[in-house]
């Protein structure tokens, strides 16, 4: 299904994507590899981050082919956010760069913690970015309201480029929040990393489903109740992100978290938004 958000950057864009014959060559190659072979070639451990030397090629070579993967056994969302970087060749392309620069960082540290801080903090950077757009589309936020709340996080007067890029940096950030989370659990064994990541992807999509709406019904002179909750939500969340990066996920306390949004009733309960044309 194509939501209507996208099918707008269609037209914006000039028409249908790209498409790339993924029949053969190294992309359909890599998308016949399971899991097992991907883990064959990399560490176990964060020591052996270091031992092993673990390189961003190493580390880009396990990306592409979790995203190869992901195309045909993965999640319905996941199969589709994989579909659309193999499918365009200049998005797939700026999507190695972008992920390559991630890499890099968690391979160019230098002590094994300090590799496997980095990775977590890919995961977090990928998280945050992709959030805008995640929150247009899943609030269905359409027309004029939508042109609001891209003035209202960007600052920007040029709302067709906004809206483009806005929907490649989801794409891109989607495809390495899933390499990222799948390198801390399924390479470095990070089981309480990766859980404890749910949850906060979880906690912070209700957060900016709250400061996405506070946005708009300022535009809209309107009022939201979240809103003076909202810098103890970012605290909350802060906190959270501070404990998960430091090794001590279980110490993350999302049952508090929770209740700071269930003091308002906003959870899972947010009003439909009156957008005005």
């Amino acid at each position: 299904m194509i939501f209507a958000v996208e099918t707008d950057l269609i037209r914006i864009q000039g028409g249908a994507r790209r498409r790339v014959r993924t029949g053969s060559g190294p992309l359909a190659d890599s998308r016949s590899q399971g899991t097992a072979v991907m883990l064959s070639s990399l560490p176990k451990n964060p020591r052996q981050l270091v031992d092993a030397g673990v390189s961003a090629e190493r580390l880009m070579a396990f990306s592409e082919q979790r995203v190869a993967l992901a195309a045909n056994s993965g999640s319905a969302r996941e199969a589709q956010i994989a579909s659309r970087l193999l499918d365009d060749v200049g998005l797939y392309r700026r999507w190695e760069q972008f992920h390559g620069q991630l890499m890099h960082g968690v391979a160019d540290a230098r002590r094994p913690s300090a590799k496997v801080v980095e990775l977590r903090r890919a995961a977090f950077s990928t998280l945050h970015r992709k959030a805008p757009f995640e929150y247009l589309r899943e609030r269905h936020v359409t027309g004029g309201a939508r042109q609001r709340l891209m003035e209202a996080l960007f600052g920007v007067h040029d709302y067709a480029h906004c809206l483009v890029r806005e929907h490649q940096a989801y794409l891109s950030c989607s495809a390495s929040l899933m390499c990222a989370d799948s390198l801390c659990g399924e390479m470095l064994g990070d089981a309480p990393f990766s859980a404890a990541l749910a949850h906060y992807h979880s906690a912070y999509s209700e957060y900016f489903r709250a400061y996405g709406d506070s946005l708009l019904a300022e535009r809209m002179s309107e009022e939201v109740p979240v809103k003076s909750l909202l810098p103890y939500l970012r605290y909350q969340l802060k906190t959270i992100r501070e404990h998960m990066l430091s090794g001590a996920p279980r110490n993350s306390d999302f049952t508090a978290l929770q209740a700071l949004y269930e003091a308002t009733g906003e959870t899972q309960r947010l009003r439909a938004l009156r957008h005005r044309p």
